[in-house]
C-alpha cells in the first residue's frame, strides 16, 4: 500500500509536466554560391531546431518555443486569449518589424528592405489587440535592452513600436513604425500586396533603415506553379540620394519538405552578383 501512494503522490507531481503538447520543428539549408567576383563557394545558410510547448488553461491558450540557430539560443512564451495575444521573450520580435517582411520572396535574400531594430534590445513584450474589424490586426510592443545598474539613464535604453495590418479581400496592406530611445531616427515601414489564385505581387519601402537618411524599397513577384514557385525580386537602397539596386530572379521546386531551388542576382552591388544552387529541409 505504501507503495502505491508513493507512485500516486509522484504521479502527482510528474503529470503537470507533460500537460503541454510538445512539439520539434526545424529546417536546414545549403547553398552552393557562385560570385562574379571570386568564383565558387559553398555555404551552410541556415540550421536551427525549435521546441515548442502548448497547452490551454482556464480558456487561455499558452504556447513557448525554444530555439536554436547557429549556436544562439531564444525563446518566447505567449498567451492568447479573449484580451488578444501577449507575447514575452528574448528573441527579436517587435510590432513594426512584424509586419515588414510581405515582399522578401527571393530564396537568397537580396539583404535590404527588412527594417530592423535600430539597437540590440534583449527583452520584447508585444501585444497583439483582439480584432474589434474583420481582417484589421493591431499590435505595440516594448523592447528593453540589457541595463546597468548606475544612475546614468542613457545605459537603459528601450524602445516602443506599433504594427498595423489590414486585409480586404486580395489586397493587404501593412504600417509598422519603431522609437527606439538610442537613436534619433524613427524607423517606418509600409507595404501593400495583392494575391489571385497562384500569382502575388508586392511593394514596400523602409525610410530611416537602420541609419538616418538611408531608405529601402523592394518589389516581388510571385507564380505558383504546381510543384515550385517562379519568382523575381528587385531591393534598392537610397543613401542620401544615392541609390543601388539588385534583382533576383529564381525557380523553386518541392520535394516532400525539401525544397530546391536556383537564383542569379545582378544589379548595381557587385557583391551580391552571382548564382546560387540552394537546398533546404524543413520538418
Amino acid at each position: 500500500m505504501k507503495k502505491i501512494i508513493a507512485a500516486a503522490v509522484a504521479a502527482a507531481f510528474v503529470a503537470p509536466a507533460f500537460a503541454a503538447d510538445v512539439t520539434i520543428s526545424g529546417d536546414v539549408e545549403f547553398v552552393i554560391e557562385n560570385y562574379k567576383g571570386d568564383g565558387t563557394s559553398g555555404d551552410q545558410g541556415d540550421a536551427d531546431i525549435t521546441v515548442t510547448a502548448t497547452e490551454e488553461a482556464n480558456g487561455i491558450a499558452i504556447t513557448a518555443y525554444i530555439e536554436n540557430e547557429a549556436g544562439t539560443q531564444d525563446a518566447a512564451v505567449s498567451f492568447a486569449g479573449e484580451f488578444g495575444t501577449v507575447k514575452i521573450g528574448n528573441d527579436a520580435f517587435d510590432a513594426g518589424t512584424a509586419v515588414d517582411e510581405v515582399a522578401d520572396k527571393a530564396e537568397f535574400g537580396l539583404g535590404a528592405s527588412n527594417m530592423a531594430m535600430p539597437s540590440t534590445m534583449d527583452l520584447n513584450v508585444m501585444w497583439t489587440l483582439p480584432s474589434i474589424v474583420d481582417g484589421l490586426n493591431v499590435m505595440v510592443s516594448q523592447s528593453y535592452a540589457e541595463g546597468t545598474n548606475d544612475t546614468a539613464t542613457t545605459n537603459e535604453n528601450s524602445a516602443t513600436a506599433y504594427g498595423v495590418q489590414y486585409s480586404l479581400g486580395a489586397i493587404a496592406v501593412s504600417y509598422g513604425v519603431i522609437n527606439d530611445d538610442s537613436v534619433t531616427y524613427e524607423p517606418a515601414h509600409t507595404n501593400i500586396s495583392f494575391t489571385s489564385g497562384p500569382i502575388f505581387v508586392a511593394a514596400a519601402q523602409t525610410e530611416n533603415d537602420g541609419a538616418v537618411n538611408t531608405d529601402s524599397s523592394s518589389l516581388s513577384a510571385v507564380y505558383n506553379y504546381g510543384g515550385g514557385n517562379l519568382y523575381a525580386e528587385q531591393q534598392t537602397v537610397d543613401t542620401n540620394g544615392t541609390k543601388a539596386s539588385n534583382t533576383g530572379v529564381g525557380v523553386s521546386y518541392k520535394i516532400g519538405g525539401a525544397n530546391v531551388y536556383v537564383q542569379s542576382v545582378s544589379g548595381d552591388t557587385e557583391t551580391e552578383n552571382g548564382s546560387f544552387v540552394g537546398v533546404e529541409y524543413a520538418f
